[in-house]
């Protein structure tokens, strides 16, 4: 089977997520000693003597400071530290394994726990319902996309709905029948009755 993450996945993203975080306790340190160098010069001027720009100074470097620290926590950091938790789902959680009809990629943009990912629908067939169901995987958007075909017969391993490894075991088993959306199917309805009552209209503009 065809594996979607490996080790060097994790040890990349904890890699990664240690190095954002020091960054942002260097940064913060910096800010910090700013604050305390001011502090000691705003301490140290005469009672009579201007004080304006040490205050302003200091609040100027706080609010780009907080500014700064929103964003970068908030953005940055979260999603890597979502990633890296994701990850480690992967490597230890409860997986499950499927066989079932690929049908199609979702085409718009999903994320799941904050993390990109493309929507792959699977078709699998309920025997007790007697009808077609979709069961939809999510693959990792920053990977590489999984090379699959309309109607291929995939087995798959996933966990938490995210999609770890597949196998394609037959190219293009099923034929899928074409259908029309609903909402086409609700505008030729509309069309029809539109079309039903032109003839009435006309009459009774002529009587």
């Amino acid at each position: 089977m065809t594996s979607v993450y490996t080790d060097a996945d994790y040890l990349a993203a904890y890699k990664q997520k240690r190095k954002l975080f020091w960054i942002f306790m260097a940064i913060t340190a910096l800010y910090l000693a700013f604050c305390v160098g001011w502090l000691v010069y705003y301490i140290s001027l005469p009672y009579v003597a201007n004080k304006f720009w040490p205050k302003a100074c200091v609040y100027v470097a706080s609010a780009l400071y907080a500014v700064f620290a929103w964003v970068y926590l908030s953005i940055k950091y979260s999603r890597i530290r979502r990633y890296y938790k994701m990850l480690g789902y992967v490597c230890e959680g409860l997986k499950v394994g499927e066989t079932n009809y690929f049908y199609r990629f979702r085409e718009k943009s999903l994320q799941k726990d904050n993390i990109d990912v493309v929507g792959c629908v699977f078709e699998t067939y309920s025997r007790k319902k007697q009808e077609w169901m979709e069961r939809e995987v999510y693959a990792d958007a920053e990977k590489p996309q999984p090379e699959l075909g309309e109607g291929d017969l995939v087995r798959y391993v996933a966990q938490s709905n995210i999609l770890i490894q597949y196998e394609i075991l037959e190219k293009h088993a099923y034929e899928f029948e074409e259908c029309e959306d609903e909402e086409d199917e609700e505008v030729e309805e509309v069309e029809e009755e539109a079309a039903k009552n032109e003839p009435q209209t006309e009459q009774g503009e002529e009587e």
